[in-house]
């Protein structure tokens, strides 16, 4: 599922009809108090490149366990540069993460979404793309986890039972179909530069002609290289804890306009639904938090980590790609600044006991934005606290009646600035 929010009344119809053209529908709209629209869209079905997934339900969006172990470890990935990928998603506009088998990740932003995608053909998600070595998906389209990869799906593709038997020209219009391209014109490319004519029947070609093919279709399709740089906060953080709040206080409008935006949206929309119904909007949260996530219970499951990564991806700060509050106390990538004391729009993280496990790699917490705070309590803006988006106020330390410390609050923390 996609949500995309703030947008104005009078191109509602368009975001629609581009939706429809990226094979999305929409599951929900609804209007914000300043007339801007939201909606969540989920997948649709077929459309041209190849097939999508018709069955698309929270259960096999989502898996059950992190495609690369590290992702769920508190310990960092080792040192040096990434290998093969193992796993891709988009994480921001025009940013794809990459993440190799032991957790060290590579990031492609800018330049076209095929080149992004290492997906030069732009061939849609699916069985197909999966079958072809596809890594992730950007919500449209597969994302492989090299060029060559990607040339050799255009291929395979060509030389499947869908394609074999056609010919050039009916080949090209089956992979990019009238309704969302110029066939007759992406056809006379594809002839004129690779000398096919347009009537050769793909099982007459020889190795190097589906090359050819291959070739100038990733011309086609607009292959334009971005930059490709390490996962690091978007800018350098302060080492002076002061420094690293003053510095980041004025961008803490990014992601508190955000949260505040959802907790401002009626009832129903920002809260649990009593089963068997789910909420798509909190499922959202976890599709854009952490994809590799099973939302086994659905709304009901804790979903406070879920809502922060939300709103920091969203407003183009870097999230945890984690569905735990531990995981902004993990601070893997290092893109939070710790400070001593709760300050507005900060991060404050609360854990449960037990505490015996310094790192911990399991238990309950909370995670919320600071609102405001005393000696004694904070107040925070967050998700599933009450089983919706509010505003609730938490002492700093909390005990049973036994005197032990139940839960407290174990971390400040201020995002990166851009």
């Amino acid at each position: 599922m996609q949500q995309l929010s703030g947008i104005p009344d009078a191109n509602l119809a368009q975001v629609i009809d581009d939706l429809k053209f990226d094979g999305l529908r929409v599951i929900s709209k609804f209007q914000a108090a300043d007339g801007t629209w939201t909606i969540i869209a989920g997948p649709a079905g077929s459309m041209g490149r190849e097939a999508t997934n018709n069955n698309d339900t929270i259960d096999n969006i989502m898996p059950d366990k992190p495609p690369v172990a590290n992702m769920d470890d508190p310990d960092p990935p080792p040192p040096g540069a990434p290998t093969q990928f193992v796993h891709a998603r988009m994480t921001a506009p025009k940013t794809i993460v990459y993440v190799d088998a032991e957790g060290r990740k590579e990031v492609r932003e800018g330049g076209s979404r095929a080149w992004r995608n290492c997906n030069p053909g732009n061939i849609r998600k699916g069985d197909f793309s999966i079958n072809a070595g596809a890594i992730g998906d950007d919500g449209s389209f597969a994302i492989f986890p090299a060029e060559a990869t990607g040339m050799a799906a255009i291929i395979t593709l060509f030389k499947s039972r869908a394609y074999i038997d056609l010919t050039l020209k009916d080949a090209i219009f089956r992979y990019a179909p009238p309704n969302e391209n110029d066939s007759a014109a992406y056809l006379e490319f594809i002839r004129s530069n690779t000398g096919i004519p347009a009537g050769t029947v793909l099982n007459t070609l020889r190795a190097q002609d589906f090359q050819k093919i291959a070739k100038f279709i990733q011309t086609v399709e607009g292959w334009q290289k971005g930059t490709i740089r390490g996962n690091v906060p978007p800018s350098p953080l302060i080492d002076n804890d002061r420094g690293a709040a003053s510095a980041a206080g004025s961008a803490t409008a990014d992601w508190m306009t955000i949260a505040r935006r959802e907790a401002a949206l009626p009832p129903r929309e920002r809260s649990s639904w009593t089963d068997p119904e789910e909420n798509p909007r909190i499922l959202n949260y976890f599709k854009v938090c952490a994809s590799w996530f099973e939302v086994t219970g659905g709304d009901e499951v804790d979903w406070c980590a879920a809502f922060v990564n939300y709103c920091l991806v969203t407003s183009g700060h870097m999230g945890t790609d984690h569905p735990g509050a531990r995981s902004f106390f993990w601070n893997k990538d290092g893109q939070f600044a710790v400070i001593p004391s709760p300050r507005p729009g900060c991060l404050a993280v609360r854990r449960y006991a037990p505490f015996t496990d310094r790192t911990w790699r399991e238990g309950a917490g909370h995670v919320g934005f600071v609102i405001a705070s005393t000696s004694t309590t904070v107040t925070l803006l967050g998700g599933n606290q009450s089983n919706t988006v509010k505003e609730s106020t938490f002492p700093l330390e909390e005990r049973d009646g036994a005197g032990n410390v139940s839960s407290r609050f174990v971390a400040f923390l201020m995002p990166a600035i851009n």
